[in-house]
């Protein structure tokens, strides 16, 4: 990672033809009719230019000429992946500050500067450009998916954002979290209703081909991304508004056109240059599995433990599996001790390694918690889609048949601190198994399944740790050196992330706003997001 990018973050004026540098909060964007139609020579380049640039930026791997892996370090992997549980990163450089709750600004703006400034901008261009063409319906109706694909993500992360809003010239342009979902679900019945037309008025299946960067080859399969996306979001807000989740969740299922069921039908981008980051961070030597991942995955004896990390190679465990805790230090005298536990598998996740968004696994658990609410309308058991979800991960990862997995009455173990020695062992906090009980009562079914699902979620932190703070589950050993001031809970975590420091300055007022009227709390780690409480 280069050090000297990482604190901040700047809008390059070269990075696109079509965008401007503009800051999250700021009301009017100067979007509207701005883009310049003479900047593209042909019309069809100019419908599909800009799918490249969205695809590439939800994960975000998108070069100006600065490279790309740093930019996503201090835009996921620092923060989302870390608080998630998958991975840790004890580098000297980083151990005294996001794993300990000492924020470092620059890592926790990363993902609203990069968004508002190079992906959300052309993102909101191609609607404006394709909503009245009659003949590029379809390429209106996936720039609204990509669109609700990123910027739930941007949402999830802060709360109260800029979207139903943006470039219309308001003075006060941001919506409460629950405005932003509202229009998310929105959006995708625009997208499912643009690609339904173009479909039903002949338009070709494989017309989405020229921009398909996220194993979207036909119409229907972007449909069935909206869709899945839909019962995700759905889910999402079911703990603060139940009758939504519950429209929203029967909408999904009740379509047509289906969601994503198999792994090969996996949102995943690749493609057109684009380098999985994950795998660029681990060629630094920064991503070490977390202590709770390895305490599950090894009381489990799950198969995928070994697609997912390597052995240890510390003295006298080698061939085990051990991860390093969120805010422990290097042992005494040994900065490289933890060199030696368990690290991210650079076989399974490579440079041309696709960068999963949603899985057809994360589905099914999706099904299954729908089922359990008793708002899944296809009448299908939790148990069934629980279960479905599990063998559709073993599956996509190769780990063989799920079956003797699915009657496991394994618990995760207890985690031992050989650097620490005696005294500072943590004990595991998950005593859920991998066997669905259909006995045991709703808020233990619900655990097993969200469990699983993070399990299943590996590696994409964002989801993990969204789903994390939703539920409680799975329950994460808690960080051991909190240096947040008595902000954070060591128990609760980190529940996002506070607004951009640069927002104070171009966007006073906006961003105060916001702060005073829809966070509902301070703007720091501590404060939940609207929809991370239960009622």
């Amino acid at each position: 990672m280069k050090s000297s990018k990482y604190i901040s973050i700047l809008c390059v004026g070269s990075l696109l033809s079509l965008a401007s540098c503009t800051d999250g909060f700021e009301s009017d964007n100067k979007i509207n009719g701005s883009f310049d139609d003479t900047v593209k020579e042909y019309d069809f380049q100019k419908y599909t230019t800009n799918f490249e640039t969205i695809q590439k930026g939800i994960y975000f791997n998108y070069d100006w000429g600065e490279g790309t892996t740093w930019p996503w370090q201090t835009f996921q992997n620092l923060n989302h992946d870390m608080f998630s549980g998958y991975f840790h990163d004890f580098a000297s450089k980083f151990s005294d500050k996001n794993t300990v709750y000492a924020l470092e600004a620059g890592w926790t703006a990363s993902a609203w500067n990069y968004t508002y400034n190079y992906i959300f901008p052309v993102a909101h261009k191609s609607t404006l450009i394709t909503q009245d063409e009659a003949k590029y319906k379809h390429f209106y109706g996936a720039t609204l998916i990509l669109k609700v694909e990123a910027m739930h993500r941007i949402t999830d992360t802060y709360g109260p954002i800029v979207y139903s809003k943006f470039g219309k010239n308001e003075t006060n342009s941001v919506d409460t979290q629950e405005e932003a979902y509202k229009a998310f679900f929105d959006d995708l019945d625009k997208a499912v209703d643009a690609l339904d037309t173009y479909l039903k008025e002949g338009g070709k299946e494989d017309g989405v081909k020229s921009i398909n960067m996220c194993n979207c080859p036909t119409a229907s399969r972007w449909i069935k991304f909206a869709n899945s996306l839909r019962l995700r979001l759905a889910m999402r807000v079911s703990n603060v508004d139940k009758t939504l989740a519950t429209s929203e969740a029967q909408k999904a299922l009740e379509n047509s056109y289906g969601v994503i069921e198999s792994s090969d039908e996996n949102i995943q981008i690749s493609g057109k240059g684009y380098q999985n980051p994950l795998a660029g961070v681990a060629g630094w030597g920064e991503t070490y599995m977390g202590a709770t991942i390895a305490s599950v995955l090894n009381g489990y004896e799950d198969p995928r433990i070994s697609i997912y990390y390597n052995p240890a190679t510390l003295a006298e465990h080698t061939e085990e599996y051990l991860g390093v805790p969120q805010g422990v230090y290097a042992k005494d005298g040994d900065p490289n001790y933890y060199q030696s536990y368990s690290f991210i598998n650079t076989q399974t996740i490579t440079a041309s390694t696709p960068a999963v968004l949603l899985t057809a696994a994360e589905t099914w658990f999706l099904r299954a918690e729908a089922s359990l609410r008793g708002i899944n309308p296809k009448n299908e058991s939790a148990k069934q889609c629980y279960e479905a979800g599990v063998q559709t991960s073993f599956s996509q990862w190769g780990a063989g048949d799920a079956s003797l997995y699915l009657t496991s009455k394994g618990k995760p173990t207890d985690y031992i601190n050989y650097a620490a020695g005696p005294g500072k062992d943590m004990k595991a906090l998950i005593t859920t198994t991998p066997n669905f009980d259909d006995a045991v009562n709703q808020e233990e079914q619900l655990e097993k399944i969200i469990t699983q699902k993070w399990i299943a979620c590996w590696p994409e932190g964002m989801e993990a740790w969204a789903e994390q703070r939703r539920t409680g589950y799975p329950k994460l050993i808690p960080v051991k050196e909190n240096k947040s001031g008595g902000v954070v809970d060591s128990e609760k975590g980190a529940r996002r992330m506070p607004y951009p420091l640069d927002e104070f300055v171009s966007n006073k007022a906006n961003v105060e706003y916001a702060i005073a009227n829809y966070l509902h709390g301070a703007d720091n780690m501590a404060t939940d997001v609207w929809w991370a409480s239960k009622k």
